[in-house]
């Protein structure tokens, strides 16, 4: 029986490496696509994909490639993104280029992979556990000053990740955006974010799990329902 199949789009050094390990360990083999990332490493249960998230019309490719190597990857997890950063005194100064460039990485290349698991989703086993996981944060909930262009993006992501949510889970699919937060609920994003304590936490989310689509968790502790109350 050949080993599951996990897609990490957006794969770096934090999120990505801990998330590969946990997955391997589980019996994954793994497929990694990253703007910085060598397809000649691939071997073995590592497969390395070269992208460009600016480029959503790049992504079907992204999946076309995994499909030829590999098969259909029964869970995807959408752990890039971007952000141009503003001064919080004249928080509309980032150009339209820049706009246009982070709504892409953060919203529309993930649309376009939500379609894409969705078609390989359909051709795999009932059996087989699905799961479309977003790496979010608190941006879809509260602004923060100086980070519109990365929230604008991720509200509309937390939007499609809802939809899909109520769309398929008849049909056992699982879709969640997940959200790193402090003990009382700030967000976690100093210096940076847990990257073992997201991995076992999507570990948690690929299984059966209550866990809504809002998926707010703190490391050590898992999901934690904060509720919509502002915490910054």
């Amino acid at each position: 029986m050949s080993k599951p199949i996990a897609f990490i789009i957006g794969a770096g050094k934090n999120i990505g490496a801990s998330t590969t390990k946990a997955l391997q360990a589980k019996g994954y083999r793994v497929a990694r696509a990253a703007r910085t990332i060598n397809p000649d490493d691939s071997k073995g249960d590592d497969l390395f994909l070269k992208c460009d998230l600016t480029k959503p019309e790049s992504v079907s490719s992204l999946f076309a490639d995994l499909r030829k190597s590999w098969g259909e990857p029964s869970v995807v997890i959408y752990n890039a993104a971007a952000a141009h950063f503003t001064p919080k005194s004249d928080t509309f100064s980032a150009s339209l280029d820049d706009f246009v460039s982070d709504m892409s990485v953060n919203t529309v290349s993930a649309y376009v992979a939500i379609q894409e698991a969705l078609a390989g989703f359909n051709t795999l086993p009932s059996s087989a556990s699905k799961a479309f996981l977003y790496t979010g944060n608190i941006l879809n909930l509260e602004p923060i000053l100086g980070l519109q262009t990365c929230g604008a993006g991720k509200s509309a992501t937390a939007h499609l990740i809802q939809v899909a949510a109520l769309t398929y889970r008849e049909r056992g699919l699982k879709f969640h955006y997940v959200d790193e937060r402090m003990s009382d609920g700030r967000p976690a994003i100093h210096p940076y974010v847990d990257g073992p304590a997201h991995a076992e936490f999507f570990l948690e989310l690929m299984g059966e799990t209550e866990v809504p689509w809002l998926a707010t968790f703190v490391a050590g502790k898992g999901y934690t329902d904060f509720g919509k109350q502002p915490k910054l």
